[in-house]
């Protein structure tokens, strides 16, 4: 019983605080001017400002009818006016503007959220934009990146195409181990092509060929060639 007696208590302490507010009224009003968290509204009480009720995301703007909640005129003390809900756009096609003054979090605890459109998606922000999942997806016609600096670290990366094209004004590339299969490779180096290395091998399964207006093959201490037949001049 004292849980029961505390739930009616709390009860009749709600009904004795809004005693003390002003009446309110609806009305369907048409919008004269609105702004961010506010509208003005054609009312029975003539033009009056109102605020923009929390539970009202969509932006009211100038020509909409909205559902407007005016305080009652024989109350004392009068109370703000409160815009409720957008009932009918006066430009149906007029792009609808939702306020989230203090940021948004859509959740779907046992479910998928979805977005769509038929004209495209477009995100901006002035801050950092991330994402979190466990395995993405993108599917695309094309995809376009610009960006001044492109940072991927990873585990693997696979990718599976049917052409790349790189083009790139000076690249750098550090790996441990650098393997690659190819069909057939060819390279037109315009100026100085350079390796450094401990050890240099190349191995030939037919014919091997080195040529140029001027070779020179030096060694410090041992030139070896070996062959069935070697041809010098």
């Amino acid at each position: 019983m004292g849980t029961v007696i505390e739930l009616k208590r709390e009860e009749q302490a709600g009904r004795e605080g809004m005693a003390g507010l002003p009446g309110m009224r609806m009305e369907r009003c048409r919008v004269l001017a609105a702004g961010e968290g506010f509208a003005v509204a054609e009312t029975s009480l003539g033009a009056l400002s109102c605020r923009v009720a929390a539970s009202c995301l969509l932006r009211p703007e100038m020509g909409d009818l909205a559902l407007v909640a005016l305080p009652e005129a024989s109350s004392e003390t009068r109370g703000a006016a409160y815009v409720l809900a957008v009932l009918e756009r006066a430009e149906a096609e007029s792009p609808a503007r939702l306020d989230l003054p203090s940021g948004a979090l859509i959740s779907a605890p046992g479910g998928q959220v979805q977005i769509e459109a038929a004209q495209g998606i477009s995100l901006s922000t002035p801050a950092e934009l991330s994402a979190s999942a466990g395995s993405m997806t993108f599917t695309a016609g094309s995809v376009r990146w610009l960006a001044e600096a492109f940072s991927l670290v990873g585990k693997a990366l696979e990718l599976v195409t049917r052409r790349f094209t790189e083009t790139a004004a000076e690249r750098d590339t550090q790996a441990g181990t650098w393997t690659q299969r190819l069909g057939d490779s060819f390279r037109r180096v315009e100026d100085l092509d350079e390796t450094q290395a401990g050890s240099v091998r190349t191995l030939a399964r037919d014919t091997a060929l080195l040529h140029g207006r001027v070779t020179y093959v030096q060694a410090e201490e041992f030139v070896k060639a070996d062959g069935q037949e070697v041809h010098l001049g």
